[in-house]
């Protein structure tokens, strides 16, 4: 099966170290299994032409460079690169697709995994494990189905892969979240659960066994205003959502408590997820 892999980096971050780490790990699986057909397109924000010495010749076999000159919000970047492909004709056929950040690695053996597990399960559309600055290896006796509660605490766009059909049918990232956007973050949870909705099986190994930053809990209050609009959203026909929508108020309240979240933000967040449940409920009665 063909592995399809989109990522963005901005040029002028300075993380042009992490950017090469990341390419050298799809590498690493190439060189390893020569029987993968890997495919990584990257944007390169901020960039009006592409390092010379930003691929070796071996890298350039599988990677395709956009660039911009400008910055553009991860939704947005993700969506031109989706767009891309389609125009190349990836994602076509029976695919496998996944957007780890620049910053994200691929241990030994974790793509072989994945595109393993998608080779032997027809019904499989959607995986997902958890990422560690410290990975550990692999390991399919503990994978299990996900739970809604799986998808929404621990699929990330580092770690969430899917099968081409599903990618197709949902379209692109939500433009109006992520980094960059009118609201920081949540864009890789909208779109996991979406996903959820249509996939007929979804598999969750409980292990970081994908390379990234570890999570920040102490910039949460960031990233709250997103997560709660989201998890509304989705609510009105992912039952399960109903008693996270409640947690969700509820750790809203207890950072506004402790002066994390101002309460206007609060308030403001909590109005627009009422106004999102409501246009979700209208546009199902249509």
């Amino acid at each position: 099966m063909i592995v399809n892999l989109f990522s963005t980096a901005n040029l002028s971050s300075g993380r042009s170290d992490a950017l090469s780490r990341m390419i050298a790990s799809v590498s690493a699986t190439a060189r390893a299994r020569p029987d993968i057909d890997l495919r990584l397109m990257i944007l390169l924000q901020c960039c009006g032409e592409a390092p010379a010495d930003l691929l070796s010749q071996e890298d350039a076999r599988f990677v395709t460079l956009l660039t911009t000159p400008g910055l553009v919000s991860l939704s947005a970047a993700r969506n031109r690169l989706l767009d891309e492909g389609r125009r190349l004709g990836w994602m076509h056929g029976d695919e496998i697709v996944a957007f780890p950040d620049d910053d994200c690695w691929y241990p030994e053996g974790a793509l072989g995994y994945i595109h393993d597990a998608f080779a032997r399960q027809p019904d499989l559309d959607f995986w997902f494990c958890d990422y560690a600055s410290a990975p550990v290896p692999v390991d399919g006796s503990i994978e299990r189905d996900a739970s809604v509660q799986d998808v929404l605490r621990r699929a990330s766009s580092n770690t969430m892969v899917f099968r081409s059909p599903i990618v197709r049918e949902i379209g692109g990232f939500d433009p109006e979240l992520g980094v960059g956007a009118r609201l920081n973050g949540s864009e890789d949870t909208d779109y996991a659960l979406r996903a959820l909705a249509l996939c007929r099986r979804t598999r969750f190994m409980p292990l970081p066994s994908i390379g990234h930053r570890d999570r920040n809990t102490a910039i949460r209050a960031k990233y709250y205003p997103s997560g709660l609009l989201v998890i509304a959203r989705h609510a009105g026909r992912i039952p399960a959502l109903r008693s996270a929508l409640l947690r969700k108020l509820a750790v809203g309240s207890a950072l506004t408590a402790r002066g994390e979240l101002k309460p206007g933000t609060f308030l403001a967040a909590t109005r627009d997820a009422m106004g999102e449940m409501r246009r979700t409920r209208q546009r199902s009665l249509r």
